[in-house]
This record gives C-alpha cells, sequence and structure tokens, in this order.
C-alpha cells in the first residue's frame, strides 16, 4: 500500500487539530495464553497458565490467561503457588515457535497501516500513524480497524492507546485491558496525569518509586510541580526526564523494525576425517564440534531451529541417518550436541568405522530477543561472550572441553 505523509496540523479533526504526532501503541492481550487458547479450542474459557515443564514444584508462570489471572495468578509466580490459587489450571509447555510466528505475522499486517513500525518486544507493536487520516479516517477508527483485522485474522485481541507520543500511547493502551482502546489528546493530558500514581509510568521501576516517595511525591502532577533543579540534582539526566514523563512529554521517535532477508531453510557442516574412527567418545566428541560449528552460524545468521539431523558414513559409503523435531528451537551448540545424542541413542551403534559426520538443523526461526526464564537469558549471555571473544582473538580461541579429546583419539 501506498502512503503519503501531509503536515498533521492540516488535517485532523477536533482534539487532534494541534498534535505534530499521532503514536498508537498495540499491547496484545495475554498473548501467549491466548495463542494457545487460538489453538486449541478446547483451552477457551478455561484458566491457563502456560510454562516449561509439567512439574510445579520447579517452575513458574511464564504466562497466564486473563480466567487465571482472576484467581490472582500472575506471571513470574511459582507454578505450586499458581495451582494452589487455582486447583483447576490448565498448564501447557511454551511454544516460542509458535509464539515469535504469530508476532511476525501481526507485524506484517500492521504494516498495512503504516510504514512507521517498531516491534519493541514479542507482543508489542509502535506505529507512527500521523497523516494516516486520509486513508483511514480519524485514530479512532484507525484503532478499531486495527482491533477487528487482528481479531478476524488470528482470533486474539489486543489493547490500543493513542497519544502524542511513544510513552503516553503505551500507558494509554493498559487503562482499559483486555481489548480497550484509549485516545488521549494532548490538551487532555495534564488532567489524566495530575493524580496518576507515579508507579504505572513505564520507565519508573519499584526502587525509584520508593526514592520519590520519600520525597513525598507520589502522583504524576506532584513530579511534574516539582523544581526541574532539584530532580536533576537527586537523579541527574534521569530527573530532567522524569520531569518531561510527568507533563506527558516524550521525545522519543517510533524505530522502524529491519525486514530481514530471506532465511536460510536449514544450516549445516559435515566433515570427512583423515582416516576411520571406531572410539564411540571420538566420534561423539567429533559430533560436538560440528554442533559447536552449526550453532556459531545460526547466531551469526539470528537464527534458532527445531529440527536436528545427524548423518554417520562409513568407508565403504555406507550411511545411517536420522532426524527429530524437538519442541522447543535453539542456537546453542551444547543443547544441538544432546539432541544429537537423543537421536543416536534411537539407533543401533554404528557397527563399522565412521568416516564421514554431519549436523544440520532446519525448522528455522527468527532468534529469541526476550526469554522467559533467567537461565535462558545467562546462557544466550554466554554464548554472545563467547562469539565476541572468538570472534576478537581468532576462531575457537574458547572451545567446549570435550573437543580437547579430538586430536588425541
Amino acid at each position: 500500500m501506498y502512503f503519503r505523509y501531509i503536515s498533521a496540523t492540516s488535517h485532523f479533526h477536533g482534539d487532534w487539530l494541534r498534535l505534530s504526532k499521532v503514536i498508537l501503541h498495540l499491547d496484545m492481550d495475554a498473548f501467549f495464553a491466548s495463542v494457545e487458547q487460538q489453538a486449541n479450542p478446547k483451552l477457551k474459557n478455561k484458566p491457563l497458565i502456560v510454562g516449561s515443564r509439567t512439574d510445579r514444584r520447579r517452575t513458574v508462570v511464564a504466562a497466564c490467561s486473563y480466567e487465571a489471572k482472576a484467581f490472582g495468578i500472575e506471571s513470574g509466580m511459582s507454578s505450586q503457588e499458581a495451582f494452589r490459587l487455582c486447583p483447576q489450571a490448565i498448564f501447557v509447555p511454551c511454544d516460542s515457535t509458535k509464539y515469535i510466528y504469530t508476532a511476525q505475522e501481526i507485524s506484517k499486517m500492521l504494516k498495512d497501516f503504516s510504514p512507521q513500525i517498531e516491534m519493541s518486544s514479542i507482543d508489542e507493536f509502535y506505529l507512527d500513524i500521523t497523516g494516516c487520516e486520509r486513508i483511514f479516517g480519524s485514530p479512532k477508527a484507525l484503532g478499531r480497524l486495527i482491533k477487528q483485522k487482528i481479531k478476524e485474522r488470528f482470533g486474539i485481541t489486543g489493547s490500543i492507546g493513542i497519544a502524542p507520543n511513544k510513552s503516553m500511547a503505551k500507558l494509554a493502551s493498559k487503562e482499559k485491558k483486555p481489548d480497550g482502546l484509549v485516545i488521549w489528546a494532548k490538551k487532555d493530558l495534564p488532567g489524566i496525569l495530575k493524580d496518576m500514581p507515579i508507579e504505572k509510568i513505564c520507565g519508573i521501576g519499584p526502587k525509584m518509586t520508593l526514592y520519590l516517595q520519600q520525597m513525598s511525591i507520589f502522583s504524576c502532577g506532584q513530579l511534574a510541580n516539582t523544581s526541574i533543579r532539584l530532580l536533576a540534582e537527586r537523579f541527574g539526566k534521569y530527573g530532567l526526564w522524569l520531569k518531561e514523563i510527568a507533563r506527558g512529554e516524550d521525545t522519543d521517535r517510533v524505530e522502524l523494525s529491519a525486514t530481514p532477508e530471506l532465511p536460510p531453510k536449514s544450516v549445516g557442516h559435515s566433515y570427512t576425517l583423515e582416516k576411520n574412527i571406531f572410539n564411540i567418545e571420538a566420534i561423539k566428541a567429533w559430533i560436538r564440534l560440528l554442533c559447536e560449528m552449526v550453532a556459531t552460524r545460526l547466531r551469526n545468521l539470528l537464527l534458532e531451529g527445531s529440527v536436528v539431523h545427524l548423518y554417520l558414513r562409513g568407508p565403504n559409503l555406507q550411511w545411517w541417518s536420522r532426524q527429530k523435531k524437538f519442541a522447543e528451537s535453539t542456537l546453542d551448540g551444547q543443547s544441538i550436541y544432546k539432541r544429537c545424542l537423543i537421536i543416536m541413542d534411537n539407533l543401533a551403534q554404528p557397527r563399522n568405522p565412521i568416516r564421514a559426520l554431519g549436523v544440520t538443523v532446519s525448522g528455522l526461526v527468527p532468534a529469541r530477543s526476550i526469554y522467559l526464564f533467567d537461565e535462558d537469558k545467562k546462557r544466550d549471555s554466554l554464548l554472545s561472550a563467547i562469539d565476541d571473544i572468538n570472534q576478537r582473538f581468532g576462531e575457537w580461541s574458547i572451545y567446549p572441553a570435550r573437543l580437547t579429546s579430538i586430536n588425541s583419539k
């Protein structure tokens, strides 16, 4: 669709006449749980908990449906506590591939309404809709149209906030969840923010809330009336931001999300050995090396995959191979290697020597930028650090200890 932008001061109606920007924020409602309920109609209107495993003693709630929220269940709560609050809750494992795919499709659909789109997280989107009223009518009409299209195509709902800037649009989108549509004009912001608790502002966390409350600042109105010198002396540049945001001001622009090139369908590595290998531990060491090589390429391409294919070939060109699809996608060499071992356990151990090996990962999706669990985030940080060191000091400056056995076998 072709868009022609115009001055926002020339054709907006009513309260929007004086706005220089019009920003729309879309916040999907209970996204993970809603996707699961849409995928399995039997889960609709049921208290649903999304987690990583079915062991209630060791997991936390990654997401939950609004039916579960009604019992006091929240994200981050232990599964054990969640089931205590709601014994009839249904537990389903996380399916990141499903959520990422849905988010990408929503992002593609939103480009039909504005070319200025920023995907700020897996379930939140900003659109700069300044000047789009010539095509779609008022901001309210556009908001309704987007909600309608999402409901029709994906069967889930999202809440929309429309305001003069990103911070206020995000705040507005949370006012009437789920399935809400809230529009704030610039002239109304002082009245809206006057009595709003400071902790409702995105960017003011519990620690800052406590600091401000110790200064007898409890509302955005009080924060807006606080001396800029006092805030700057106490909090530096952050104090200047506090003053602006309390007045409903925000200069952040909608950052365009990059459109990735068409990704490959699979990433693999194979190797022909100089001599035949009989030792199963040596074979596993070579498989581990190939897994690390595949993982490094996946991370460079910002991809991860759920299907692992392993093949081994003997000197007489006889070979055997298997592949297996796993529930979670990965870009971690250690995880790919463990999956190869699972595949090997399902096969008869090779009776003949091995001369060539290969590992391929397919079922590729964009790598996650958001992690549901701390251990996943820590592992990703470790892999990034290893990649940085290897890039700076040379390939394989750091590698798994198992690989030291390759030259000794």
